[in-house]
């Protein structure tokens, strides 16, 4: 059963997340050059338009250089964790000259207890327009405020490709679970 007053009140956290990310870059993006970068950037929901755009787009830039896909279509993981109300997910968008593209993806879920908030799926274009100021800082930024208003004590990756990635935001290897290889992050709330 769907239960639309869960739904709606996640997607509210979702979207007020967002919020709080875009205004504190808008208040640390100073330079022209940094301005240019971020032009035409906007974070939201995953929806139909953005996992037909991976599904048909992105697979056109896969390689041995770069990756061959994930296992899974996002349809089916948007499908999946959007089962959960308290899913997290986020489509990071970009509007240039030629268009709208889909710069990245990511979703997750918090534990049951919501001590926890963890990002199981992230992927990134590869196509010659991708983000060069990195997808990963608004995604990992908008699931560590998700994470602060569900009163989460840390931000999990499950699986990262290449862990090095995620320790310049402050991301550790994680021993907690059982299963899986884990990054964590302490959530600071104040």
């Amino acid at each position: 059963m769907f239960d639309e007053y869960n739904y709606g009140y996640y997607q509210t956290l979702r979207t007020h997340a967002r919020k709080r990310v875009v205004d504190a870059l808008n208040r640390r993006i100073k330079s022209p050059e940094d301005r240019q970068r971020w032009r035409g950037i906007t974070l939201a929901s995953i929806n139909k338009e953005a996992y037909e755009y991976a599904r048909k787009e992105w697979p056109k830039y896969y390689s041995d250089e770069t990756h061959h896909g994930l296992p899974y279509s996002w349809e089916r993981l948007f499908f999946q964790f959007s089962a959960k109300p308290a899913n997290f997910n986020i489509a990071v968008w970009q509007t240039l000259d030629s268009g709208k593209i889909l710069q990245g993806l990511a979703v997750g879920k918090p534990s049951r207890g919501k001590t926890r908030l963890t990002i199981n799926w992230i992927e990134r274009s590869y196509a010659p327009t991708y983000f060069k100021g990195g997808v990963l800082l608004p995604i990992l930024a908008c699931a560590e405020e998700y994470a602060k208003l569900l009163g989460c004590e840390r931000v999990l990756v499950k699986d990262p490709v290449d862990a090095s990635q995620f320790e310049k935001y402050g991301y550790a290897a994680y021993d907690g679970l059982p299963k899986g290889n884990y990054l964590s992050k302490e959530i600071q709330h104040g």
